[in-house]
């Protein structure tokens, strides 16, 4: 997330859906005044209500280009709102930070020794599903394929570009361990 500071717009909304991921965008993507970071995950404790939200900024914010941010479940949850977003959408980036899981939950059941079996998601392709409805988009594995953002971003074309990056299953953002070791739920 913090590759992406230097190469979105900075006259910017960011809209956050809930997930593992919560703290990431907070921490490494500025806006240009308090009312562009829209946390809609962090207001509900939920997932999944960030495609509905993220519309809603596009249309009040028009000028300004859409981030919204979501994990794979939370996306997978809202995805009967993507198109509403697309449509809704003048500019827009789609980031879904897809570890194939349910990731907080996941990260949860092991911190208890559960078995984290129901936790996993099948993998999907966001950018690929994002694309058959008109996006432009990539699946990210490294930082050199967000030149595939940049590109786009470069061409100042209206629409939205979906930046599905592949994350570990491994990786446990530092508030999340912090709230682990500290015995409380997220």
């Amino acid at each position: 997330v913090a590759a992406l500071e230097d190469i979105l717009p900075k006259q910017r909304s960011v809209v956050m859906d809930g997930g593992h991921f919560i703290g990431w965008a907070p921490m490494y993507l500025t806006v240009p005044d308090p009312q562009a970071m829209v946390l809609v995950g962090t207001a509900f404790q939920s997932i999944g209500l960030g495609f509905g939200a993220a519309a809603g900024v596009s249309i009040a914010r028009p000028e300004r280009t859409t981030v919204f941010v979501t994990g794979d479940g939370g996306g997978l949850m809202g995805l009967a709102d993507l198109e509403t977003f697309l449509r809704a959408t003048t500019r827009g980036v789609i980031v879904v930070l897809n570890d194939s899981a349910y990731g907080a939950e996941l990260h949860q059941y092991a911190a208890k020794g559960l078995d984290p079996t129901a936790m996993l998601i099948d993998e999907v392709d966001f950018a690929a599903l994002a694309q058959t409805m008109g996006a432009a988009g990539t699946k990210a594995t490294t930082l050199a394929d967000l030149q595939h953002l940049q590109h786009w971003l470069d061409t100042h074309d209206e629409g939205v570009f979906v930046l599905d990056v592949a994350i570990s299953q491994q990786v446990v953002a530092e508030f999340m361990t912090a709230s682990l070791t500290a015995g409380k739920r997220l």
